[in-house]
Parts: structure tokens; sequence; C-alpha cells
């Protein structure tokens, strides 16, 4: 059982790092805001079951080790924080966005900091507890 979601925890990681792949094509491709926004729409809960299931998966794994903190242990909670802290920030202002022909662009260009910040930091703590 413990081998078990371990491999489901690893393939929900790898799924959340497609989505956030998918996430970049979707923002560099788009015109506009409404178009956008419906697109996210779908994406966000998304990417948000898929973070909720690393972490129960993650939480599951603790209790086996008989909730053991170890540094990757309390690594991993720290980046769960950090990810559902940036994911707010970086969809938080897309509910305000007008549809303007200068917003997608502005927007583009915050979003895009705060998910190379994510990607990184997710690809990261993959590469430490993978090696």
């Amino acid at each position: 059982m413990y081998n078990m979601t371990i491999d489901y925890h690893n393939y929900s990681v790898i799924a959340l790092l497609v989505l956030m792949g998918l996430n970049f094509l979707l923002l560099f491709q788009a015109k506009s805001v409404l178009p956008y926004r419906k697109k996210m729409a779908f994406l966000t809960p998304t990417i948000a079951v898929i973070l909720g299931f690393i972490l129960f998966t993650g939480t599951i794994m603790m209790a086996a080790k008989h909730l053991e903190f170890t540094l990757a242990n309390i690594a991993m909670i720290v980046i769960g924080i950090a990810f559902i802290v940036l994911e707010v920030k970086r969809v938080k202002p897309l509910k305000y966005l007008k549809d303007l022909p200068h917003a997608i662009p502005l927007y583009r260009d915050y979003a895009k900091k705060i998910l190379f910040v994510e990607f990184f930091i997710i690809l990261a703590i993959s590469i430490w507890m993978w090696l």
C-alpha cells in the first residue's frame, strides 16, 4: 500500500508539471482576456484537485511512517503552502481584469513570473526526491 501511494504521489506530481506546461502554453497564446479566463476556469480547479491529491497522498505516506518529520517532508509541506499562495496571487488579478487591448500583455508579464517560480519549485523538489 505504501509503494502504491508513492506511485500515485509521483504520477500526481508529473500531472501537475504537465498542467503547468499547459498553463504556460495557454498564457502565451492568449490574445484576449475573456477566452483566457474561460480556459482558466477549467484549468485552475484541475490544478487545485491535482495539488490536493498530492497533499493527500503525502499525508498518507507520512501517516504510514508514523508522522516522522524528515527534512524532505518539511520541505514538501512548505512548498505545498508556497504553491497555494502563489496560485492565489496569480489567479486573483484575472478575476478583475477588464477586456482591454493592453490587459493581457500586462497580466502575461505578471503571471509568467509566478508560473516560472511555481514550475521551478515543483521541478526542484521533484528532482531532489527522485534522485
